[in-house]
């Protein structure tokens, strides 16, 4: 029988996997966002004391960063940032149109009042980031609006891929954004894809959706001198 100030086994797992939950996304954030560049080794020891916990979640937390491609565990070396692939952004962005297209041909056919009222207020704001030519700014409420259509499918699976897939998009476009193009007619393809949405087209919101991410996908890998190997985006119609 444990004395009183001793925890169960299943109380210390619940702790560490709290631990965990705790410091993961901060430890994703710094990946994604570049504050350790590829190849550059992640010290436990050093983690663990900015993080405040013990070396077990924080090497529980690391295995799941090696799951997600983010770091790679090399024997007696420890974790180490991975480099983002041409081959796999690429066909990040392949499968990303699909998930996106999917997601918005399904808002469509729904056609909540209130979701088109909170797409058409991002909408605003992109454009006006784009005319106070804000990238930053613009990129932010971009990622929101691309985020809202695809919570709105109220697909589990779609969502959980779809966010899994973003952080290497969100890694590539952070280290490039300010190489990305960002012009007046920046915002163009959201327009139309609302308007889309609101005239009920479910149909010409899929093939609008493909072709934006499609799109956006030639303009990461180009602005990270990258070819992209995908077909010809047609114009939003």
């Amino acid at each position: 029988m444990p004395k009183k100030n001793e925890s169960k086994p299943t109380e210390r797992i619940v702790a560490r996997s709290s631990m965990v939950s705790q410091i993961l996304p901060r430890l994703r954030q710094d990946v994604v966002e570049g504050r350790w560049k590829p190849g550059e080794r992640l010290i436990e020891p050093v983690l663990c004391e900015q993080f405040g916990v013990s070396r077990t979640p924080m090497r529980d937390a690391l295995r799941v960063l090696e799951s997600e491609g983010l770091v790679e565990l090399i024997p007696h070396v420890g974790a180490v940032v991975t480099k983002p692939e041409a081959a796999d952004i690429s066909g990040t962005f392949d499968i990303l149109a699909v998930l996106e297209a999917t997601a918005a041909e399904k808002a469509t056919r729904d056609r909540s009042p209130m979701f088109l009222a909170k797409l058409k207020k991002l909408v605003a704001k992109m454009d006006a980031a784009v005319n106070a030519g804000d990238a930053a700014a613009y990129i932010k409420v971009n990622d929101e609006f691309h985020r809202r259509i695809v919570i709105e499918s109220a697909n589990p699976a779609l969502i959980d891929i779809h966010e899994h897939l973003m952080w290497h998009v969100h890694r590539v476009r952070h280290a490039t954004y300010r190489s990305l193009p960002f012009t007046k007619d920046t915002g163009r393809h959201h327009d139309e894809l609302l308007a889309l949405m609101e005239q009920g087209d479910a149909p010409g919101v899929f093939a609008a959706m493909r072709a934006h991410m499609l799109d956006v996908g030639r303009n990461v890998m180009s602005a990270s001198g990258w070819q992209q190997d995908v077909e010809p985006s047609a114009e939003v119609a």
